[in-house]
This record gives structure tokens, C-alpha cells and sequence, in this order.
């Protein structure tokens, strides 16, 4: 008897050892796939990227530019990713007034934003995609709403990966349709690979419920769908106000240090020949003046000593100070003289551009394209651009010399003690 209970202790130990190292090596051949498939860049046996089945915001993409096309690469968030499908983003928009004005070569902007990102992202993921897909140029955009408070509050990921956070999603952003995907579900992938399997192929998959408004819009666009009530809408719009507010400059310290990084990256691609731009862009606290009452009278806020221009005024004077050459197109002033004559710009309770907001930024991107990367006229109108330069001499707020001095003796010395301290650690 005792005999028998031994072998049996034994073989339950066999078991277990054999499942153990079965687990193991399977474990292993997934992660060693994906490793694979992500040193791949997602490029198929044509040598073709689908960033769709990627849930970005695009189709698919050669790697290899065809004959007569001007490729840009265009990064940033949610405003870059857009609440529109492609062609009303205003990546595309720019795109097509640009081939509108112009017979060639023809540009194609891809669509490579992706939301709840910022500068360090948007650094990360040039360098992940530009080795793999050929362009001329690319476009940078960053949000004066949450950027740099995404940084120094440390809300964004500490890693990035290929959209990362709608591709974990298990339905398609541009019309809601289910997608089959592998989540991140599971302590092992070979439990998530395993969970994305029986979706696929053993159960029906439900409708995501996502209403869209208009066929013009991506389900980003329903607000209940993705869960943004008015009383959420309010918090985060309120909580953007840092950024104007110089009396708490020095809380996104970090923030603006990931910016002049950034910079140096920008100026690098300039100097080895690749054409670039940055665009700030505006919130709807800066641009609407309506909004702004509303979150006077909803928090009993006083706004008249923000500086709305606070945030886009340093980002350019570090990118200055980094390299002069840097193009830094502010769309804030567009924005605020089209809310100015009445045109919502933003769609309702979400906090991004709706159609019209797009087709705003993508007229003023085209317009810098045109002139300054193909000799072309300008396409803004009159009005707004004289509109805009107005603004532009209004004096702010908060002074040149305050934010010199921010830059001087708060952000270098940031800066250079966290070089020291890397410089220890290599």
C-alpha cells in the first residue's frame, strides 16, 4: 500500500514537473512570437502595414513609398488619432488640400497618433515606425491640454507600445465592429492567446453598442460609450487649468524638461535632412470663451489672471533655445478667433475638435506645407491669418522675462541634475 501511494506521489510529481515545463516552453514560444512580430514592425510577407488591424486611426501602408508620393509620418494623441475616420482627421484633411493645390508629388499623411500619450511617446514611436516605413517628413503634435501634465503627474505608461491602448480593445475605433485581438488578460499569454480563440472562433461576438453620430465621425465621438459624462467632461477640462496658471509652473517642472528632450530629438531629425514640424494644440478652455464661463460659474473659479498662451509660449522658447530652427506652429490664436465668430470647434462634452475643429487644423497645417515645404501659396484665409496676428501682439499675462527666468532658474537646473544623476547610473 505504501508502495502504491509513493508511485502515485511520484507520478503526480512527474505531472506536474512535465506540465510545468509544457507551460514553460509555451509560454515562452508566445512571448518569443510577439518579440518577433514586434521587431517585425507588423509588416506582412508584401511588405505591407495594416496599422488598421493595429486600431489606429489609418488603412494600411507600403514600406516602401510608391513612385511620386511624399510621405509624411504624423504623431501625437487623441487629437491626432481624432474622434473623425481618416479622412476628416485633420491629418487627412491637410493631406487633401495640399494634393488639392498641388498636382505632385502627392502626399500621404499617415495617421500614427494614438491616445493617452505624449512627448516621450511620440519620440518612441518615431523611432519604432521610421526605420520600417520610408517618409519624407513628419509631424509632431502636441496637446497643450494634457501633455505636459501627463509627464510631470505621471498618467501616461511608462513603456510604450504600438497604440497600446486602443489596441487592446476587442472592436474597431472607426466604426465599432468587433476585431479579434489578444488582450492583455491573463498572468501567461498562452492564457490570453487561448481567451482571443475562443472569442474568435467559438462564440458569437456582440455588437459593441457604439452609436456613431455620423458616418464622418469614429465611435470616440459617442460619449456614453466611452464613458465621458458631463460631470467627467468638467473635472478634466478643470483639471487642464494648470497649464495658465503660472503661479503653479513649477508642479509641471518635469513636464516641460520631457519637452526640451524632445526638442533635441526634433532637431536631430532636422539637421539629417528630414523635414519636421510641431504644432501645439489648443484646449477648449483656451480657444472657447463660453467654456470658460461655464467653468467659472460651475467652480467659482476666477480666470482672469490665467495667461492662455502660458503653456505654447514656453514650449517655443525652449524649442529657441534647443535649436532656432525648429518650426513651432501655435493653432491656438486659428482657434480662438474662429470660437470668437461663433464656430464650435469641439465636439460637444468630449474635449476633442469635431469636424469643424479638424478641418480648421488641417487647413493651417496645409497652409504651412504649402508654403514652407513646397514654395506654394498659403491657403489660410485673410481674415484669419490677420486675425491671428493680432493676437499674437496682444501683450500676455505673464511676461517674457517671468518664463526666461522659469526656464533659467528652474527648468536648466532640472535639467542638468537629471543628466548628472544618469550619468552616475551609466
Amino acid at each position: 500500500m505504501r508502495k502504491k501511494v509513493i508511485g502515485f506521489a511520484l507520478n503526480c510529481t512527474l505531472s506536474l514537473v512535465v506540465l510545468a515545463v509544457s507551460l514553460a516552453g509555451a509560454e515562452w514560444i508566445f512571448r518569443a512570437y510577439e518579440r518577433a512580430r514586434f521587431s517585425a514592425r507588423h509588416v506582412d510577407g508584401h511588405g505591407i502595414v495594416d496599422l488598421h488591424a493595429l486600431n489606429y486611426n489609418d488603412t494600411t501602408v507600403p514600406v516602401v513609398k510608391p513612385p511620386h508620393e511624399w510621405r509624411v509620418l504624423s504623431f501625437g494623441d487623441s487629437f491626432a488619432y481624432s474622434i473623425m475616420v481618416y479622412d476628416y482627421s485633420y491629418s487627412g484633411v491637410a493631406a487633401r488640400l495640399v494634393n488639392t493645390i498641388k498636382i505632385e508629388p502627392h502626399v500621404r499623411i499617415v495617421n500614427l497618433g494614438e491616445p493617452s500619450t505624449s512627448v516621450n511617446d511620440y519620440r518612441a514611436a518615431y523611432q519604432y515606425w521610421a526605420p520600417t516605413l520610408q517618409h519624407d517628413a513628419a509631424i509632431f503634435s502636441i496637446f497643450l491640454g494634457n501633455d505636459i501634465t501627463d509627464i510631470a503627474f505621471k498618467y501616461t505608461p511608462p513603456h510604450w507600445a504600438p497604440n497600446s491602448l486602443f489596441n487592446e480593445k476587442d472592436f474597431n475605433i472607426a466604426d465599432g465592429s468587433a476585431r479579434s485581438h489578444v488582450p492583455h488578460k491573463f498572468p501567461l499569454r498562452l492564457f490570453d492567446y487561448a481567451y482571443a480563440y475562443s472569442l474568435a472562433f467559438l462564440y458569437a461576438q456582440p455588437a459593441t453598442g457604439a452609436k456613431v453620430p455620423d458616418p464622418r465621425y469614429n465611435v470616440a465621438a459617442d460619449n456614453e460609450f466611452v464613458h465621458i459624462s458631463e460631470e467627467l467632461f468638467f473635472a478634466t477640462t478643470k483639471g487642464q487649468l494648470v497649464n495658465f496658471d503660472f503661479s503653479r509652473i513649477g508642479t509641471l517642472t518635469a513636464g516641460y524638461a520631457a519637452v526640451y528632450e524632445f526638442m533635441g530629438f526634433v532637431s536631430d531629425l532636422r539637421q539629417d535632412g528630414k523635414q519636421v514640424l510641431v504644432t501645439l494644440a489648443p484646449s477648449e478652455s483656451q480657444a472657447d470663451p463660453e467654456i470658460r464661463a461655464q467653468l467659472e460659474e460651475r467652480y467659482r473659479l476666477d480666470l482672469t489672471l490665467y495667461d492662455w498662451s502660458l503653456p505654447a509660449r514656453i514650449i517655443r522658447a525652449i524649442a529657441t533655445q534647443v535649436d532656432a530652427r525648429i518650426p513651432v506652429l501655435d493653432l491656438a490664436g486659428y482657434f480662438q478667433c474662429r470660437a470668437e465668430a461663433g464656430e464650435k470647434l469641439y465636439y460637444p462634452r468630449n474635449t476633442h475638435w469635431n469636424l469643424e475643429g479638424n478641418a480648421l487644423a488641417g487647413q493651417v497645417i496645409a497652409s504651412f506645407m504649402l508654403q514652407q515645404w513646397f514654395g506654394a501659396p498659403a491657403i489660410v484665409p485673410a481674415d484669419l491669418q490677420s486675425c491671428t496676428a493680432a493676437k499674437e501682439q496682444v501683450e500676455p499675462k505673464i511676461s517674457t522675462a517671468a518664463i526666461d527666468g522659469f526656464i533659467a532658474q528652474t527648468l536648466w537646473p532640472t535639467i542638468h541634475s537629471s543628466a548628472e544623476q544618469s550619468g552616475r547610473h551609466s
